[in-house]
C-alpha cells in the first residue's frame, strides 16, 4: 500500500509539474499567434480608426480554416460528390473532427470563427501538457527537456497554425495523448485517443502501427489483447467512410476528393514528389518558390530526423520512429509535397529527439527558440496578408 501511495504520489506531482512547464510557452504562443496577425490587420487596414472586428478574424480562417468552418457550420454536402473545382464537393476533402468540435462550442460562442480559435487553443493547450507528461516520463522527470520540448512545439514558425481554424492543434492533442497513454501501458485508453486522432486528420492512421509496436515490444513480440482496441481504433475511419457514403453514395469520397483536379494529390514515391517539389523550388516564381523552398527543407530535416531516431532505437522507443515514419510516408508519397512544414510540426516524437540532441547545451536551445519564434513571428506577419505559405 505505501509503494502504492508512493507512485500515485509521484504521478501526481508529475502532472502538476507538465502543466506548470505547458503554460508558459502556451501563453507566448498565443500572443504571438494572436497579436502577430491583428497587428500587421490594423497596420495594413485602409483608412483611420479601428478596422472592424471580422477584417481582424480573417487571417484566421483562410484556405484550409475557411473549409474547416463552412463544415462546422452547414455540415457536409448531400447528394452525388461533385468534384469541379470550387464546388461544394471539396468539403469531403477534410475529416469531420475538428469541424465537429468548433460546431459543439459555437453554442456557446456563437461566431465560428472565434469558436475554432477557441477549440484550436485549449487543444493546444492540452497538448503541450502531455508533451510535457510524455518527455518527463521518457526523461526520468527532467523538466529542463521537458521545458524545451513544449517551448519548440509552442513557437515552431509555423505554430500559427495552432491557433487559426485547422487542425494541427486539436491532432496534436489526440496524438501525444495516444503515445503517452501507450507507454504507460494503458492500451485501450491509448487507442480512444488513437480514433480521435483519426477522426481528426488522415495521418491519425499512422498510430495504429505505432501502438501495435508499442503493445509488442512491451510484450516481447506475445500478442496480446491490447491489440484489439488498437485495431477497433480504426472504427473512426469506418464511421466517415460510411456517414460520406450516406450522404454522397461514395464511400471513398475523401480519396476521389484529393485526387481530383481541385487537389491532384495522387500517388506517388516520396522520391518523385522530392524531385516535383525541388523543381517548383528552384524554377518556381515569387511566392511559389518560398512555399516549395520550406516543404523541401522541413520534409528533408524530418526524414533526417527519423533515421537519428531509429539510430537511438535504445533511448527512443521504436514505436515512436514507427508513427514518425508513418506520419512522414503519408505525406510525402504524393506527386508534390505540400504542407510538410505543418504537418511535420505534429509529430510529437520530434521534439523528444530536439531535446536529446541539444541536453546540457543551454545557449543552443536558446538560440533555437529565439530563431523559431522570430521566424514564427515572420510566417504569422505573411499569413495575416493572405499569402499562403505552407
Amino acid at each position: 500500500m505505501t509503494h502504492a501511495r508512493s507512485a500515485d504520489a509521484w504521478r501526481g506531482a508529475l502532472g502538476g509539474s507538465a502543466l506548470r512547464v505547458a503554460v508558459p510557452p502556451f501563453v507566448a504562443s498565443k500572443l504571438i499567434g494572436v497579436l502577430v496577425p491583428m497587428a500587421t490587420v490594423w497596420a495594413r487596414s485602409p483608412g483611420v480608426g479601428v478596422p472592424p472586428a471580422s477584417r481582424f478574424l480573417t487571417p484566421f480562417a483562410l484556405w484550409d480554416g475557411a473549409t474547416y468552418t463552412r463544415i462546422a457550420t452547414h455540415g457536409y454536402p448531400a447528394g452525388p460528390l461533385d468534384l469541379a473545382p470550387g464546388s461544394s464537393g471539396q468539403l469531403w476533402s477534410r475529416f469531420p473532427g475538428y469541424p465537429l468540435l468548433v460546431h459543439l462550442v459555437s453554442y456557446v460562442v456563437p461566431q465560428t470563427v472565434v469558436a475554432a480559435m477557441v477549440v484550436s487553443a485549449a487543444a493546444e493547450l492540452v497538448a503541450l501538457y502531455f508533451l510535457a507528461k510524455l518527455i518527463l516520463l521518457e526523461r526520468d522527470g527532467d523538466e529542463g527537456s521537458a521545458r524545451f520540448g513544449c517551448w519548440a512545439l509552442a513557437v515552431f514558425p509555423y505554430a500559427v497554425y495552432l491557433t487559426t481554424a485547422y487542425t494541427e492543434s486539436s491532432f496534436l492533442a489526440a496524438s501525444i495523448a495516444a503515445l503517452y497513454l501507450s507507454r504507460r501501458g494503458r492500451d485501450g485508453a491509448a487507442a480512444a485517443a488513437a480514433a480521435a486522432a483519426i477522426f481528426i486528420h488522415v495521418s491519425g492512421l499512422a498510430l495504429v502501427p505505432a501502438l501495435a509496436a508499442e503493445h509488442l515490444w512491451r510484450r516481447r513480440g506475445r500478442p496480446g489483447w491490447g491489440l484489439v482496441p488498437i485495431a477497433a481504433s480504426l472504427v473512426a475511419l469506418l464511421l466517415f467512410v460510411l456517414w460520406a457514403w450516406r450522404l454522397s453514395g461514395d464511400p471513398l469520397a475523401y480519396v476521389h476528393e484529393v485526387e481530383s483536379a481541385s487537389f491532384n494529390r495522387l500517388p506517388a514515391w516520396p522520391w518523385s514528389g522530392a524531385s516535383t517539389t525541388w523543381a517548383s523550388f528552384t524554377h518556381g516564381r515569387g511566392g511559389n518558390s518560398f512555399i516549395f523552398g520550406m516543404e523541401m527543407l522541413f520534409g528533408t530535416g524530418a526524414l533526417l530526423g527519423i533515421v537519428s531516431m531509429a539510430l537511438r532505437w535504445r533511448e527512443i522507443p521504436v514505436s515512436f520512429t514507427v508513427y514518425a515514419a508513418g506520419v512522414w510516408v503519408l505525406s510525402a508519397s504524393v506527386i508534390y509535397w505540400l504542407g510538410m512544414p505543418r504537418l511535420m510540426m505534429t509529430v510529437a516524437p520530434f521534439y523528444l529527439l530536439l531535446a536529446d540532441l541539444t541536453r546540457g547545451r543551454p545557449r543552443v536551445r536558446s538560440v533555437m527558440l529565439a530563431a523559431s519564434a522570430g521566424w514564427m513571428g515572420f510566417i504569422a506577419m505573411l499569413v495575416a496578408t493572405g499569402q499562403f505559405v505552407a
